[in-house]
């Protein structure tokens, strides 16, 4: 049994790894692509600076001795055991610097202008003889000196011998150069894909995110209150439309709304049994989805039959009115703040399937003004909206970037934390729920965004993806 549950969670951990490494190729592929076209190209433009083209020119031929008694007698025979013995000895008269140097006088030159490689074949008398020179022309007339002047200096050390030239290749005009380019190439392209995948590993290995309901537990120590899942609508065009997800989207899928509603009911719960009427979400770093949790957490509520009021106070970034698809330009929590607009005229109520659904826009425009957000104003803006409504939801910054949540969470009973699948690192998750802690916010627990269980799709072929930012 025990050998079992080992095995259970050896198959766990590997299946874990395995989807994170997919996880860190979808985002790193692009560096894994440039490290390995960097390594190609790096290899092409160091064997063409470096590399010197080698012309290879050959000729093939058998090696024959005389015996001297034949020769008095006018005639010359073949003897073969002498001639294998011959094509073993060939190659070290072939090298020689006696050799060497005829042939360098042959050609006018103070040295022989090119390398000699010979290769006998095992059991015959049969020579290849290979010279290579950077000279196609010049490779061809050191081997034709070579089986020149071979006889004049093989005589002094195995006696008289034959050449019998079988084949040769004439002047070559083929240096190489492009099969050792292309090889060249494709070991720059192997090191760097190399390289690349051993930063994909490093990345898997160090990186430590939330990738399920269980890590806020052993990581975070602080409840997880649902999964929020991908979720997909047909790619109507070959350009890429960002929308945000609404649940008031009709063609929103059943799951969607179920994972929302569990979020919703955990949160409606835990504020009722603080008694407390309004609640902040936040994320650690931008890109979370805190807002799209926000408004659809809002919309949800409301269609529970509760009064809500939904307020942007993410002043740098405002985007509840884009989410809710309010058009038009409204007055803004900023105007209010500063007493130029009151709040009744300052409040967009969403007209649709009979919800008590009512908005507070961001400044129309950003503000670096986030001071306000501290101010007593503030509060005493948050106690009018807490009269008017069951409960009051705020889109604020994220906590580890900007101190807008921070000066806020003075003012604000509750927070609810957005964590999107496998993005933020945990240092930052850790760090923004323990700064919200230090300024008296209950911070009720923490939601994944675009979580990979429970992914869901419209049942297209074909998909984009909506934003959830």
């Amino acid at each position: 049994m025990e050998s079992t549950d080992m095995a259970n969670i050896e198959k766990i951990d590997l299946n874990e790894f395995l989807d994170k490494l997919m996880h860190g190729m979808k985002r790193l592929w692009w560096l894994i692509l440039l490290l390995t076209v960097f390594g190609t190209t790096a290899s092409y433009f160091r064997i063409s600076s470096a590399y010197v083209p080698h012309y290879e020119a050959e000729a093939t031929l058998t090696i024959t001795t005389a015996k001297s008694d034949d020769l008095m007698n006018g005639g010359n025979y073949t003897d073969i055991a002498t001639a294998q013995q011959m094509g073993k000895v060939f190659p070290y008269i072939l090298t020689s610097g006696v050799l060497s140097d005829l042939v360098a006088q042959d050609l006018g030159t103070d040295y022989m202008p090119g390398q000699i490689s010979v290769q006998a074949v095992e059991g015959t008398n049969l020579v290849t003889i290979r010279v290579t020179s950077s000279d196609g022309q010049t490779a061809y007339d050191v081997l034709k000196s070579v089986l020149k002047n071979y006889p004049e200096v093989a005589q002094f050390v195995v006696g008289q011998t034959e050449m019998n030239l079988l084949d040769e290749s004439g002047v070559p005009y083929e240096s190489g150069t492009t099969s050792v380019t292309r090889g060249s190439m494709r070991k720059g392209a192997a090191a760097g894909f190399a390289a690349g995948m051993i930063v994909l590993l490093i990345y898997v290995a160090t990186r430590r995110t939330i990738r399920k309901p269980g890590d806020f537990k052993t990581l975070l120590n602080i409840p997880c209150l649902g999964v929020i899942p991908v979720f997909r609508v047909k790619k109507r065009r070959k350009k890429k439309i960002q929308k945000p997800v609404n649940i008031l989207d009709s063609h929103l899928s059943q799951e969607y709304l179920e994972a929302l509603r569990a979020v919703r009911t955990r949160v409606e719960r835990r504020m009722e049994n603080e008694h407390k009427k309004t609640l902040m979400i936040t994320s650690s770093i931008p890109g979370e989805g805190k807002s799209t949790v926000a408004v659809n957490l809002a919309i949800s509520l409301a269609q529970k039959g509760k009064k809500v009021i939904l307020v942007d106070c993410d002043l740098r970034n405002p985007s509840v009115q884009n989410y809710m698809n309010i058009s038009g330009v409204y007055p803004g929590i900023v105007n209010v703040l500063n007493g130029k607009e009151e709040l009744e005229d300052a409040l967009y109520t969403v007209e649709k399937d009979g919800i008590d659904l009512r908005i507070l826009c961001g400044y129309h425009e950003p503000t670096q003004n986030v001071e306000i957000l501290g101010s007593q104003e503030m509060k005493n803006l948050l106690d009018k909206l807490e009269k008017m409504a069951d409960i009051v939801l705020i889109d604020i910054s994220p906590a580890t970037v900007l101190v807008d949540a921070l000066m806020l969470a003075r003012y604000v009973p509750m927070a609810l934390y957005v964590v999107k699948y496998d993005y933020a690192r945990v240092r930052d998750i850790l760090e923004g729920i323990e700064e919200l802690a230090e300024t008296g916010v209950d911070v009720l627990g923490c939601v994944i965004n675009e979580g990979k269980y429970g992914t869901v799709q419209t049942g297209y072929n074909r998909y984009g993806r909506y934003s959830a930012s």
